[in-house]
């Protein structure tokens, strides 16, 4: 016992060190996985990434692989987002979500492209279809039109918006005119100053300008549709030329989807402003809202300078307002950094116009 005693501390130091030898190589491999950012996760796709569907067909789930770096099992972290409506022409996205215990984060998605014909309802017939020319009297005092009570209340039937609620809060929509715009401009303006904003085209502008679509779409803006061909719809709501209707909307989505890899919002604004009864319930059948506006001026005129479209746009203003904005002149993009500030000094905000309840 003496060369016990003699050794007591020794051997306690020898203790203490093996326990901790043995214990870092024990909460060695836990440690580094715990820190270890190269532990992601993975979504592996069976069968097509695009696939197409007849009206009415039902889709089938191809499946997926779920796989982790680091071995974790992922199936109860798996999310899956769907729009898909196999009754509507239209091209759709499913997107695959999943995270590991460490926040490391995937996604995947799936094209479902539905082809066909719906069929034209009978109800249709019933339904006016005079076209209307869309017009609001825009005052300078600061409140909100007064015609957009009754209006409103109407188009809300349809899914159809002139205004947003009555708040501080502003819509800015941009019709693309031509392709002579200064619409690229324009964005740089929007996100410099942290504004998204809502943007209608035609087929040939999308298909034109893939790389302005992708960044619009990678900024966060909204891009809805304004018909192939930019014709007055009403004329195609009828049984007889119906298919041509459906058409005008779902080659805008298609070309979408292929520049972009990614679906459209289903937002929508009639050419010119014209518009029937039919066809917003036409629209609305097809899963689109329809969206107006409350502030407009002569802004396509070649003339309008930075002062003139400044002081339209300011005096304009109200609570809930979507501005109808042409990029096509000049006058609208030198203004649009200082309306902007302008509005924000006033204490509104900005928002896109799917955002309107």
């Amino acid at each position: 016992m003496y060369w016990l005693r003699k050794y007591a501390k020794v051997i306690i130091v020898i203790l203490i060190v093996m326990i901790a030898f043995i214990s870092f190589f024990i909460w060695k491999p836990h440690h580094k996985e715990k820190s270890d950012v190269t532990c992601y996760p993975q979504i592996i796709l069976k069968g097509n990434q695009i696939i197409s569907l007849k009206v009415g067909e039902e889709y089938q789930e191809p499946g997926y692989e779920l796989k982790d770096s680091c071995g974790e099992k992922l199936e109860n972290r798996l999310e899956i987002q769907s729009g898909l409506r196999s009754d509507m022409p239209g091209t759709y996205e499913i997107i695959y979500k999943v995270s590991n215990q460490y926040g490391n984060f995937t996604e995947e998605k799936r094209f479902i492209t539905v082809k066909g014909d719906i069929a034209y309802q009978e109800q249709y017939d019933k339904i006016d279809n005079t076209v209307h020319g869309w017009g609001i009297p825009n005052k300078k005092d600061g409140a909100r039109p007064v015609e957009a009570g009754s209006v409103r209340e109407t188009l809300l039937k349809y899914d159809a918006y002139l205004i947003g609620n009555d708040e501080k809060t502003l819509y800015l929509t941009f019709d693309e005119g031509s392709n002579d715009t200064y619409l690229e401009q324009i964005v740089d303006v929007l996100n410099a100053n942290d504004v998204k904003a809502t943007f209608f085209f035609c087929r040939r502008y999308i298909l034109d300008h893939p790389d302005l679509m992708k960044k619009l779409v990678e900024t966060g803006h909204s891009v809805g549709n304004h018909t192939a061909n930019h014709y007055q719809m009403p004329l195609y709501a009828t049984r007889e030329n119906f298919s041509k209707y459906l058409k005008e909307i779902t080659a805008v989505e298609e070309a979408f989807q292929q520049v972009t890899g990614t679906s459209m919002d289903r937002v929508y604004r009639e050419p010119k402003g014209e518009y029937s009864y039919r066809s917003l319930q036409i629209m609305k059948d097809l899963g689109y809202k329809t969206y107006f506006w409350s502030v407009a001026y002569l802004d396509y005129a070649e003339n309008v300078s930075k002062e003139k479209a400044l002081q339209e746009l300011t005096s304009r203003v109200h609570n809930g307002a979507i501005y109808l904005i042409h990029p096509k002149n000049k006058g609208n993009y030198e203004a649009m950094d200082d309306f902007i500030k302008t509005m924000k000094q006033q204490g509104y905000t900005f928002d896109l116009v799917k955002n309107i309840k």
